[in-house]
């Protein structure tokens, strides 16, 4: 038996991935009836903390005891039947079911073998929301409910299964400011109902409103837990990001010249009036917390995301970008976060994969033009120094780096004026880093533009010439080479502006 004053004890949490070493030695102690808030940057270590909780990773180190019993549990079902429920910022539910099928979703009464007992779920389920204090209808369907309605949907579930410790992760990221105060009030009864809550939050009001004790992660390790009663703003930020930065890369000196994109006010349902402009030979950078809307503001000037409002500009002319293929043909090109699901057909061979986005460059509708083909993707692989016998080679066996520089190369292709990298360097080595970086800083000395979406403040602090910053679609700041710190960009990604 451990101490058994903890709800939740997790000691000495170790995870190691590929390249990565996500947590190192991590604990956790969570009272009943506690609201405890995990506070950390993108990649800090929350989320595989949390997965190893759930019973999706299992720690390679480390002791997890609920009530001071050992916990020996594999799956998130064993997991659920201890009492541990997590909440994912993306729902877990089916759309053409109903509320109260949801909430017993896979555990429906049954009259007898094969024949469910409607009325009893039906009472059930009212029974459940009524102790939450929740007035919805058990019989409507899900996809006619908001977001925060299927978000009280998840905490019945919960409920319903006997639930002690509930793990929400942002739950109020897409909820308007009335749903989010209603969702603190739902949470606060849980507390008083002796629950255990683990909060994922960025929003320091929100933290201070909600948490009774706050700790705080970094790099993959537990820098501090506080009081939220003797907790500074100031504090908590600095233990954020306190890192010291080590300059592994020295920023080259490459002029700028005229402007190659400017973006104005653009929106959508999410972002409010993001505006920019871009350099030839110059690295945007543009940071922010997960669900800050980058990777959508990316997307909108790809053309894979529809603007409500707003303008984008190449080269002083006007663009009417309405799908990836005109941005292709207006000079833009994206390299998304995610390069082996977007970026690459992994069975295909390095030259297949490069002339994917310029086929039509090379080659006619009825006719390909194998020879260019093969001197285009040869070309790239040397001047990116891609790693391989020949541009025949299946890119599945290739390291991260170097399937990164085959993705740079299908859109190095394309002649693009300007370069959008979403998390250019994600799961790739220090060494591979570097020669991104040198890439980058190259394309500028060419006359691209480069846009740099990265999590990572270290990057986005040795590489880019400017930084915006976002925080829930609004653009909450920007800064210039030089004068931008840690704490100026963490200050602007938590909306402490």
């Amino acid at each position: 038996m451990e101490n058994a004053n903890y709800l939740l004890q997790m000691k000495g949490i170790t995870k190691q991935f590929p390249g990565v070493l996500a947590l190192h030695q991590v604990d956790l102690e969570l009272y009943a009836g506690e609201v405890l808030v995990l506070l950390g940057e993108n990649g800090a270590g929350k989320s595989t903390l949390i997965k190893i909780l759930s019973g999706a990773y299992q720690p390679d180190a480390g002791e997890i005891f609920i009530e001071g019993e050992r916990q020996h549990y594999k799956t998130p079902k064993e997991a659920n039947e201890k009492g541990v429920s997590i909440i994912y910022q993306e729902l877990n539910y089916l759309n053409d079911l109903t509320v109260a099928e949801n909430i017993f979703l896979n555990r429906w009464p049954l009259k007898r073998p094969g024949k469910i007992d409607w009325k009893k779920l039906d009472q059930d389920a009212k029974k459940i929301l009524e102790s939450m204090e929740v007035e919805l209808p058990t019989d409507s369907l899900m996809k006619d409910l908001s977001v925060a309605e299927k978000q009280l949907v998840e905490i019945a579930k919960a409920l319903s299964q006997d639930m002690k410790i509930l793990v929400m992760d942002e739950p109020t990221s897409a909820l308007a400011e009335k749903e989010a105060e209603k969702l603190m009030q739902l949470v606060d009864r849980l507390r008083k109902a002796g629950k255990g809550i683990i909060f994922i939050s960025h929003r320091l009001d929100e933290v201070f409103l909600i948490a009774d004790r706050i700790q705080i992660m970094r790099d993959g390790e537990r820098v501090g837990v506080v009081r939220t009663s003797e907790a500074k703003r100031e504090e908590l930020i600095q233990l954020m990001v306190g890192r010291k930065i080590h300059t592994t890369y020295p920023k080259r000196e490459i002029e700028k010249k005229e402007v190659v994109l400017r973006v104005d006010n653009i929106c959508t349902d999410f972002l409010k009036n993001i505006s920019f402009q871009v350099r030839k030979g110059e690295i945007l950078g543009i940071f922010g917390l997960m669900g800050a809307g980058r990777s959508e503001l990316a997307q909108c000037i790809f053309g894979v995301h529809k603007m409500s409002a707003g303008e984008i500009w190449v080269e002083e002319r006007k663009t009417d970008i309405k799908s990836p293929s005109d941005a292709i043909k207006n000079g833009i090109a994206y390299v998304t976060a995610e390069r082996k699901k977007d970026g690459l057909i992994l069975m295909q061979s390095i030259k297949e994969n490069i002339m994917t986005a310029s086929l039509d460059r090379y080659s006619h509708p009825l006719k390909l033009n194998r020879k260019k083909e093969k001197s285009v993707a040869a070309f790239w692989k040397d001047k990116l120094r891609i790693k391989a016998p020949d541009t025949d080679t299946i890119v599945n066996g290739l390291s991260g780096g170097n399937q990164q520089k085959v993705v740079l190369a299908k859109w190095l292709a394309t002649d693009p004026k300007v370069l959008i990298l979403n998390e250019p360097t994600r799961g790739i080595d220090v060494g591979a880093k570097t020669e991104i970086y040198h890439l980058m800083e190259d394309l500028c000395e060419e006359g691209l533009g480069v846009i740099m979406i990265s999590s990572e403040l270290p990057e986005i602090l040795q590489l880019a010439d400017r930084v915006i910053v976002l925080c829930e679609g609004r653009q909450t700041g920007e800064f210039v080479y030089g004068e931008m710190s840690q704490e100026k960009l963490m200050h602007g990604a938590i909306g402490e502006v």
